[in-house]
């Protein structure tokens, strides 16, 4: 059957009336996908650790905003006594300074113990992140964790840390001040669909770091 190809303005109308509804049906379900992903597994209130979940550092081994507001937004957990430590996670990925250091050094800065701080250095996404603090949380015997990270990123890394048999709960990080409105709309955007897509599909290449080989949904 051959397809019938628009002609006149009443069918242009038709196919694009077509195509929105489409459209939008599409991105509904893009959004549900996203949204209805759970923050926590547990509704405890105190925890083992706080996980602050890395972010590359700038070119010149200043800590970055982001970073920033994360490491801050766990203090503040730490200090209301939400967990007796914190953990900066990531290593080096965008350039040679290792996210968790610049991350660690920034808390010190901010008076925090260093009997109190501890490292994961070794991942380079948000995946492996996961996987290696809960590697050193599984050698010191820990078994939940606060998890922080920014607003837009909390519904991937819930995604991730789902499936380790943790007790978890995720915690947003405010935006920085001044933060440019083009780049939250960006992180928006991307993180909404890749975030939907592992959600359905799974994450490619991850099963060397998730312990489910198959994928599963969440428990809502």
């Amino acid at each position: 059957m051959l397809l019938k190809f628009p002609r006149t303005r009443q069918e242009w109308l038709k196919l694009a009336r077509i195509c929105a509804i489409l459209s939008a049906t599409a991105i509904t379900c893009i959004l549900i996908m996203y949204f209805s992903i759970p923050m926590s597994d547990t509704p405890q209130a105190k925890f083992d650790v706080i996980l602050v979940l890395g972010n590359p550092a700038a070119d010149n081994g200043r800590i970055a905003p982001l970073a920033q507001s994360r490491v801050l937004e766990g203090i503040r957990q730490y200090r209301a006594g939400v967990a007796p430590r914190l953990m900066m996670t990531g290593g080096a990925v965008r350039n040679q300074f290792v996210e968790s250091q610049v991350m660690m050094q920034f808390a010190l800065s901010q008076g925090v113990p260093a009997t109190a701080l501890y490292t994961e250095e070794d991942s380079r996404n948000t995946i492996q992140n996961a996987y290696y603090s809960y590697r050193i949380l599984q050698a010191n015997g820990w078994t939940s964790a606060l998890v922080v990270t920014s607003p837009t990123h909390v519904r991937r890394a819930s995604l991730i840390f789902n499936h380790y048999p943790l007790a978890w709960r995720m915690d947003v990080a405010p935006w920085p001040p001044d933060y440019p409105l083009w780049k939250k709309m960006w992180f928006w955007t991307s993180e909404t669909g890749y975030t939907a897509y592992g959600r359905l599909f799974g994450f490619p290449n991850a099963h060397q770091y998730l312990p489910h080989t198959h994928f599963r949904f969440p428990r809502l």
